[in-house]
Parts: C-alpha cells; structure tokens; sequence
C-alpha cells in the first residue's frame, strides 16, 4: 500500500482583524487578565509570609462547604487559633476508625496584671513549691514528632507549672456504662509523662462552657477553678457537633508581656458517641486513647502529621502515647514554677 504524506500539520487560528473596537477589546481583556496576576501573586506572597490579614481574605473560602468526613474542623477558633474563650482547644473525633482533625496554635488566653480577688485571678502562689513535684519517666527514645499549642516569647513552650498540683473534677453524671476508671488511669498516664501531680476533688455539676471562667471563687473558693472533665452531648457543647468525639484545651495567663503558664483547662467527651464505641471490641481502647489525645492537648500538645503520634488528628490505631507524643510531654515538664499565679 503507498502511504501518502500530508505534510506538515498546522494549527488553524481564526481570521485576525486591526478594527479599533477589536483592538480595544484586547487591551482590555489584557488589563484585567494582568491585573489577575497582580492580585495572586500579591495574595501569595502574603499567604506566604503568614500576613494574618491576607489568611483573612480567603477565610471565606478556607473550610467551607461540605469537608470529607475524614477531615473535620472541631476546634472553633478564629483565624488567629484562639477559641472565643481563650483557650488553646482542639479535639478528635471519628469516621469510621479514624478521628478528625482540629486546628491548634493558638497563642491567645487571659493576660492580667491583677494579684487576687474576684476580678480575674487568685491570690499567687496557692500550692506552690519550690521544685517540681513529680519527676517525669524519660522518653523511651528521641523523637521530635510532637508541637506545641502556643509558645512564649522566647520560644520555650507554654506548660502548666510542675511544681503546684493540677486539680481536677468530673461531671460524669452521662458517663457510659464501661467508663469506669477510663479518666484516672489515662491521667496516671499523662502525669508519668510530664511529673504533674494530679489531684481528684471528685464529683461536679458544672456544666461545660466555652466562656468557663478560670478563677470561679464561688464554686471553688481562692484558687484557680479546677480541670473540668465532662461527658456530654452536643447540646451542652456545641463544639462536639457532627462527629466530634471529644475536645480539650486549657487557658494560659500571664502578667503583661511575661511568660505565659497554664491555669485551668476543660475537656469535653461525647457520652452518646463513646457510648457507642466502648461496645466494639476495641471499645475501650479507643475510648482510652481518645481521653489521652484530649489530654495531650490541655497539658500543651498540638496536632502533629506523624500519623504514628497519637496526637495525630486521625486515631486509627489507638495503641497509646508513642515516643514524640511522650518527647513532647517531656518537654512540656520543663515549665517553670510561678509563684507568682
């Protein structure tokens, strides 16, 4: 068969014409196109650079719409990464076999220069010692898979001080059956790995809120208002909405632009949805990892993309605290004293 070659392919453009209209039709399309560039590559650089204004321009774009059930905000933070309430707050929640992501770094929290009385802080030094109370278990091994949820100025992580216990109460008036215990041994834990001194004041009726007041002189006399541990539903914290499973946090104060230090904190668990999980067979498993990864963020920790850290936002496999959570931990047992809180 004789092949016949057709020559060069050539692309075919339309007819162009020099009419004054046509001609000023295109300098403007070339305008505005030009003036689109301009706009993106402005937006980027800022985007870039962390300018909070220019993450504010596209706020509205960012984490609208339906999100993939595997990634779901539960934080509700601003833009800045504080919670209105001035906690540094994230939480977990689960699809399936996997929990869903919050977003942490914040660095807001009550700031005052008040000494004492009702106004906004205790009278300082409550419990305080000299040292450290407790002395944490080493890392098994180096890791530096873990983050902090806000930092002081020069740079060391804000922790709660290791030298004053850390009191707590619960409201488990929803608990679920098989929840026994769940809390304590997690903050057995949780105390091992940072040397904190937890102290059970029992049974509460407090009920969760996102403008929980740190120093609650009524309820709990001169001192700052203890941990607050709630089962609950999504009606009494909204923040547990959707598939949500639990949130925690804590609230920092400092003295003007002194360093900052832990006080008080919350931790909401959905009794509904735990209820159900500690019926599957890795139920309390799961349950137990949940109020560790919940705790890891009201000691300081943040999320991490270490899908073997169980502060990861996804708990696929809940097999405890691994070595950059407890790195992280560690880290945060260096917190100074604060005599002066």
């Amino acid at each position: 068969m004789e092949s016949h070659d057709p020559g060069p392919i050539q692309r075919r453009h339309p007819p162009r014409h020099s009419g004054p209209a046509t001609a000023a039709a295109t300098f403007i399309r070339r305008l505005i196109v030009l003036a689109a560039l301009g706009c993106a590559a402005f937006l980027a650089a800022g985007m870039a650079y962390g300018d909070p204004r220019f993450a504010g321009v596209l706020n509205f774009r960012i984490g609208s719409g339906d999100q993939p059930a595997s990634r779901q905000d539960d934080s509700g933070r601003d833009d800045s990464g504080q919670d209105p309430a001035g906690q540094d707050q994230t939480g977990v929640d689960r699809a399936g076999q996997a929990g869903q992501p919050g977003h942490g770094g914040g660095t807001g929290g009550a700031e005052s220069g008040a000494s004492g009385g009702p106004g906004g802080a205790p009278p300082s030094g409550l419990e305080e010692a000299a040292t450290p109370l407790g002395t944490p278990a080493p890392p098994p091994e180096p890791s530096s898979s873990y983050k902090f949820l806000a930092v002081n100025n020069d740079g060391s992580p804000v922790g709660y001080s290791p030298c004053r216990p850390l009191h707590y109460v619960v409201n488990a008036s929803l608990a679920p059956e098989g929840a026994a215990g769940l809390v304590s041994l997690a903050i057995q834990e949780i105390s091992r790995a940072t040397g904190i001194q937890f102290v059970d004041d029992g049974a509460t009726d407090e009920k969760p809120s996102d403008q929980r007041a740190p120093y609650q002189p009524g309820a709990y006399g001169e001192r700052w208002a203890p941990l607050l541990i709630s089962w609950t539903t999504p009606d009494a914290a909204p923040k547990l909405g959707g598939k949500v499973i639990g949130t925690g946090g804590s609230t920092h104060y400092s003295y003007g632009n002194g360093p900052k230090s832990y006080v008080t904190g919350s931790l909401e668990l959905d009794a509904p949805q735990m209820a159900t999980e500690l019926e599957r067979p890795d139920g309390t498993a799961y349950a137990t990892a949940v109020i560790l990864h919940e705790l890891g963020h009201v000691m300081g920790l943040e999320h991490v993309d270490d899908p073997v850290q169980l502060m990861y936002p996804e708990i696929g496999a809940p097999d405890g605290l691994a070595p950059g959570d407890l790195n992280g931990l560690y880290q945060l047992s260096k917190a100074p004293c604060r005599k002066d809180l």
